[in-house]
């Protein structure tokens, strides 16, 4: 005979090969679940008594009296029964978590051990197999014996009448309820086979600690899937517990389990379901209870799923449908991003960072493939909070990796294009509360008159406030709003630090709306479920083929794409960030960090994979010696590496309707600087850069208004209240300040600044740079 490690002899389908012939005995009939349901039984005994002299009308009276709103005795097969839903990862393979109001997974009688049916059997309703629905001789003896001892210790329902109780009528002990259990427990017999109501009572039953069913009380006490795992002592055990589940709890009372095991034994000897030996062997087994594992992985993305999951079907369904969900989550994946995470913040203690999330998604089909919302879920330091889901619900600032949406607003409704010049210049302005808002570069640099591409390349401030100035914030707000994110934020408190990421927002926000760029344009919403199947086999809600809409035009997104890539492109690309986020394929990215080192952020994509990640202190203290190339963006770069290994390294397709044109701009990696124009007489000989466009955008003359003749700059003044801070910084210029070793300025309408002099004075030609009218203003704050 096998045995189950140890603890006794396990009884299958092949017990049916020593099984003793069945003799009828008497038992001690169990005590109604209910308690006071017995001291009902006398009465419903009067009754049946009382049919067997009632004659013809007066019997039809009665029982069309209480048959009048019983529900049919077929709705036993209909009634819903509360499932559990199962939360897989995409394989199916791997289970993330259970969501169940009660846990019960459904079982098919022939998956039942008949030994285990014989022991509920003769527990619970001893006559069962011939027995009309009701016990007559069981409710007389339970009436006899409620009698002699004075108060309620036995009932008198068969397995039907349990069945009937539990899914139709509810358990109000009353007599009327009692008649009503009765007749629908004899209609129910006469609807359904034995074995109909055997697998429905199976499947039913309550066993304690949230098991309901047998199936679900066999994982729940014993950690075993497949009943005919189970040994003698350990279905006896199971079968003794739906009388009085927390009476007999073999985790709680296990001196109670084990000796109500023993009458179940006693039971089955006495019915001739198994030998004296046997149940002696069985007595003697240990109650050792090994519930199954608790399933909760990769908590927060799990939390995710549930919450779509939720938004699709409803808590009850969701709780109760008996669904499996197939989820977008790829479990290696997922491995291998809690790993990189963990690691790389560990590595950077000496920065103080404790904490950092990463979402990955396709920007193709809108999954989400793997989710860390913290470093640990279950470290509740301060600095790390972990669960916590900074990936899904934090607020934090984005940094500089909002420029997208800046300069994204400032080419669809600007009409800027990559080649656009900004001035990189620091300026003094009132930020509506009284002070003066005068914002830096992060190197404190000021680079003058810099391109679109250069100015992204080297994520400068400067130019993307001219840009914030330029549109507006309410553009740029409705350009996020275009891309499908529906933040919306307090435009009264915003100023031109908006612009530049000083508006909070959650890390999947601004996952999907770089989604919609690397995705050329088409939003996909993003989606933690690939597709839920319901407890049938049907598939009744299906992601794996996504709505897409188009929100911007693809062009304008290969472009933004198109100077992104070049933040990874250390030979091509940018100098600043290139060295160090490189994945050896073509990969746009954009990092941030604000002024207070509260937050760093680096958000990448390949066109099949986009990676976003955040770094920080979930107790907001500020972390120091480090910048987003060095804690995010190398964690982005690592990290990718191995997500994107095994594809191949497509680049990003370029659309119909974009144009090259060669215009005048430094082409070093530390240039940048020129006039963004077709090249006039005027422009320097090596100022020549191949520049992408959208067609209809691109520049049409070129440059002689820009390189005045002897070679001088035009600087552009594009607000009055400017103009002093672009003076002082162009007579500085022009005597060598700002060249740091890449520039070489001479800029028309200026002196050389000298120690005396005014900076900004006009030159001795008594030309000045004419100012473009001042825009309506923008109240600005402090960022």
């Amino acid at each position: 005979m096998a045995l189950n490690n140890g603890t006794g002899p396990r009884f299958g389908h092949a017990y049916r090969a020593y099984r003793m012939p069945h003799k009828r005995g008497r038992l001690t009939r169990r005590p109604s679940a209910a308690g006071r349901l017995g001291a009902t039984a006398g009465v419903l005994t009067a009754v049946l008594i009382t049919f067997g002299v009632l004659a013809g009308t007066a019997a039809a009276a009665f029982f069309g009296y209480f048959a009048s709103d019983l529900p049919a005795a077929h709705d036993l097969a209909t009634v819903p029964v509360p499932l559990s839903t199962y939360i897989y990862d995409r394989t199916g393979e791997h289970l993330l978590y259970t969501l169940e109001e009660q846990r019960r997974d459904l079982v098919k009688l022939g998956e039942v051990p008949e030994i285990m049916q014989d022991a509920t059997i003769a527990i619970e309703d001893h006559t069962f197999w011939s027995n009309p629905g009701i016990d007559v001789g069981g409710i007389v003896r339970a009436l006899q014996v409620n009698m002699a001892r004075g108060g309620v210790s036995q009932g008198g329902s068969t397995i039907t009448q349990q069945l009937i109780k539990i899914r139709l009528l509810g358990d109000e002990p009353t007599v009327t309820r009692k008649i009503k259990e009765a007749m629908l427990a004899i209609e129910a017999t006469r609807t359904f086979s034995k074995q109909q109501i055997l697998e429905m009572y199976f499947n039913q039953i309550f066993y304690g600690n949230q098991a309901y069913g047998l199936k679900a009380a066999a994982k729940t006490y014993f950690g075993v899937a497949d009943l005919t795992q189970l040994t003698l002592g350990q279905m006896a055990l199971l079968a003794g517990l739906p009388q009085a589940p927390s009476d007999y709890d073999p985790v709680q009372n296990p001196n109670a389990a084990a000796a109500r095991r023993g009458l179940v034994l006693d039971a089955m000897v006495e019915q001739g379901y198994i030998t004296e030996a046997q149940a002696d062997q069985a007595k003697a087994e240990p109650i050792k209870v090994t519930p199954a594992a608790t399933s909760l992985y990769a908590p927060h993305f799990t939390f995710r799923a549930r919450e779509q999951l939720i938004q699709l079907l409803g808590e009850k369904a969701a709780y109760r449908g008996g669904y499996r969900v197939f989820t977008t989550l790829d479990y290696n994946m997922q491995q291998l991003a809690e790993k990189e995470v963990k690691d790389h913040v560990d590595g950077l203690k000496f920065a103080n960072v404790g904490n950092a999330a990463l979402i990955t998604m396709d920007p193709t089909t809108g999954e989400i493939l793997a989710y860390v919302g913290s470093k640990d879920y279950y470290d509740h330091s301060a600095k790390v909070q972990g669960d916590y889901d900074v990936a899904g619900i934090g607020l934090r600032q984005p940094g500089s990796t909002f420029k997208l949406f800046t300069y994204l607003t400032g080419m669809l409704k600007g009409g800027m294009t990559a080649s656009t010049v900004l001035n990189d210049i620091e300026f003094n302005m009132p930020d509506g509360s009284g002070k003066t808002y005068s914002p830096k570069d992060a190197t404190k640099e000021q680079h003058g008159p810099t391109t679109v591409r250069q100015a992204l390349r080297e994520s400068l401030n400067l130019p993307a406030l001219n840009v914030t100035r330029m549109v507006g914030v309410d553009a740029i707000i409705d350009t996020v709003h275009q891309l499908g994110i529906q933040r919306d934020w307090d435009r009264s408190r915003l100023g031109l630090s908006f612009g530049i990421g000083a508006g909070e927002m959650r890390l999947i926000d601004m996952a999907s709306a770089y989604q919609v760029v690397a995705n050329y344009g088409r939003r996909i919403e993003p989606t933690f479920i690939s597709r839920i199947v319901d407890s049938t086999g049907k598939v009744v809600k299906d992601f794996t083929k996504p709505e897409t809409k188009q929100v911007i035009d693809e062009r304008y997104a290969w472009i933004m794409t198109n100077i992104l890539k070049d933040n990874t492109d250390p030979v091509h690309g940018s100098f600043v960030f290139g060295p160090f986020t490189s994945i050896g394929r073509p990969a746009a990215l954009k990092t941030g960090t604000t002024d207070n080192l509260q937050d760093a952020l680096a958000i990448g994509y390949t066109p099949t994979r986009l990676t976003a990640i955040w770094m920080g202190n979930s107790d907001n203290t500020e972390m120091n010696g480090i910048s987003s190339a060095l804690g995010p963006g190398i964690l982005w770069r690592d990290y990718m590496k191995t997500v994107v290994g095994a594809l191949p390294p497509d680049d990003f397709k370029r659309p119909a309707g974009i144009v090259d044109k060669v215009v005048c701009v430094n082409p070093a990696l530390t240039g940048g600087n020129g006039s963004g124009k077709l090249p006039g007489p005027n422009c320097p000989s090596s100022f020549r850069w191949t520049e992408q466009y959208v067609q209809g955008t691109e520049p049409t003359t070129d440059d002689r208004d820009v390189y005045l003749p002897g070679g001088c700059y035009k600087i552009s003044i594009p607000f009055s209240d400017w103009t002093a801070d672009i003076g002082k910084w162009a007579s500085a210029a022009n005597g060598g300040t700002y060249g740091y070793g890449r520039f070489s300025w001479n800029i028309c309408g200026y002196s050389r600044a000298t120690p005396s002099g005014s900076p900004g004075s006009p030159s001795p030609s008594g030309r000045t740079p004419a100012p473009t009218p001042t825009p309506r203003p923008t109240t600005t704050k402090k960022p």
